[in-house]
């Protein structure tokens, strides 16, 4: 269990304990404690409303990049028809390098700066100075 689920567990078993909805903290109505319900009725609708699917949480996508590159695109022309020529894949690369794939498609694909750790692991399995 992790500790926000341990810590939620003894929040909700000290909201019972006080007689407080288990999930927003309201006093419960003396009808509710008769029926044993540990929620109020604004939270019990919502709980329904979201089995029922009409209550739905969206991820925010706008942060999200698109990665998926186009051949046309290549910013580095040298380094791209060397691994055309050799038939060297971005995988094979960045495993013998020892880098991402995602490091080697930055590389590739966007004029993105990088550091000369990585630029001496591609030019050593390469065998040539393209970086």
């Amino acid at each position: 269990m992790s500790r926000n689920a341990g810590y939620m567990k003894k929040l909700r078993k000290a909201r019972v304990e006080r007689k407080q909805c288990i999930r927003c903290g309201k006093p419960l109505s003396q009808e509710s404690l008769i029926r044993g319900v540990k929620q109020c009725e604004k939270c019990l609708d919502y709980q329904r409303k979201r089995k029922l699917g009409q209550i739905s949480s969206k991820v925010n996508t706008t942060y999200f990049y698109n990665r998926q590159y186009k051949k046309d695109e290549i910013k580095r022309k040298e380094l791209g028809n060397f691994m055309v020529e050799n038939k060297i894949t971005i995988k094979d690369l960045a495993k013998e390098a020892n880098l991402s794939q995602r490091t080697i498609q930055r590389i590739l694909y966007t004029d993105a700066n990088y550091t000369k750790k990585t630029k001496d692991a591609i030019n050593n399995y390469l065998g040539k100075e393209l970086l």
